[in-house]
């Protein structure tokens, strides 16, 4: 078995227009207030696990599952000058400043890997499980006045995900190209169905002639569906959206088998319905070090 452990960061920013009776349905009756802006300023941090276990030379099983922390900082303000305001009606039902911890849904699934010649492939499927916290839905206890919370570290479902990489070497360098797709397929129990996820990459790779670095090069893109909540695509939250992206990053072997990874993402080209989250880079920070237990060794006693 080989694990691997490895921590990741990045941040982002994203902001909507709120007006009555969105704000507070229930409070927005007695009379209509400003129209707000809700800026949030997130963080998301991952301890992630990656393991594998070889069944033969050519099949193995992995599992990918992460702690995460999502960090929130909330900013109300007016629509109209941007300026800070403080909630019309108390405490703001929508959004709080807060840390999130918690696991994510656990990836689980069968890799099979061939050679033909200078080409190598790889094929994968499993399902992920239903493990990352969900919550109720949060636009109708919204409607209702009452605080609720729209992140979430799960989708509440088993969904199947396959994906396939192709690859091939050239002297130093190494061009790849790959496939994932995570599909989501029916409703949790609170009534959710997240967007089904597809994403595609090429890039090329090598070591540049370098002992202890690898670099690599490419580009991504991400698409993902829109969100249902209780079978209705709402005005808000995950609406659809696909973004193209340069993939780069550069690894170090530092100390032993200890690898440190600088990764950046940079948008070439999005396109969101309603407001989402707004990442004009993401930058990422890996410290990896796989350990093999599979290993025994053995000795005459003495």
């Amino acid at each position: 078995m080989n694990l691997a452990l490895s921590l990741s960061a990045t941040g982002a920013q994203t902001g909507h227009l709120e007006t009555c009776p969105d704000i507070n349905g229930p409070a927005c009756k007695n009379g209509p207030v400003p129209d707000e802006w809700h800026d949030l300023k997130l963080f998301f941090g991952e301890l992630r696990l990656h393991a594998a276990y070889g069944i033969a030379r050519w099949l193995s099983v992995d599992l990918l599952w992460s702690l995460r922390v999502v960090r929130v900082d909330f900013q109300l303000e007016d629509a109209a000058t941007r300026a800070p305001i403080a909630p019309p009606y108390g405490a703001d039902i929508h959004h709080r400043s807060e840390t999130l911890v918690g696991v994510t849904d656990p990836w689980l699934s069968l890799r099979a890997a061939e050679v033909l010649g200078p080409w190598a492939f790889v094929f994968r499927a499993g399902v992920t499980f239903p493990v990352g916290a969900t919550v109720p839905n949060p636009f109708a206890l919204g409607r209702e006045g009452l605080p609720h919370e729209h992140i979430q570290l799960g989708t509440g479902t088993v969904d199947p995900l396959v994906g396939v990489d192709v690859s091939r070497g050239l002297g130093r360098f190494i061009l790849s190209s790959w496939l994932l797709a995570k599909m989501s397929l029916y409703d949790n129990s609170f009534h959710y169905r997240a967007g089904s996820q597809l994403m595609a990459g090429a890039n090329v790779s090598s070591d540049l002639w370098l002992p202890r670095a690898w670099f690599r090069l490419g580009a991504l893109v991400y698409r993902e569906e829109a969100e249902h909540w209780d079978g209705v695509t709402e005005t808000e939250g995950n609406l659809g959206r696909t973004d193209v992206l340069v993939d780069t990053a550069l690894s170090f072997r530092v100390a032993g088998l200890w690898t440190l990874t600088l990764a950046a993402k940079l948008p070439l080209y999005s396109q969101a319905v309603g407001a989402q989250l707004n990442t004009p880079v993401i930058g990422e920070l890996t410290v990896s070090r796989p350990f093999d237990i599979g290993r025994h060794k053995t000795g005459r006693a003495k």
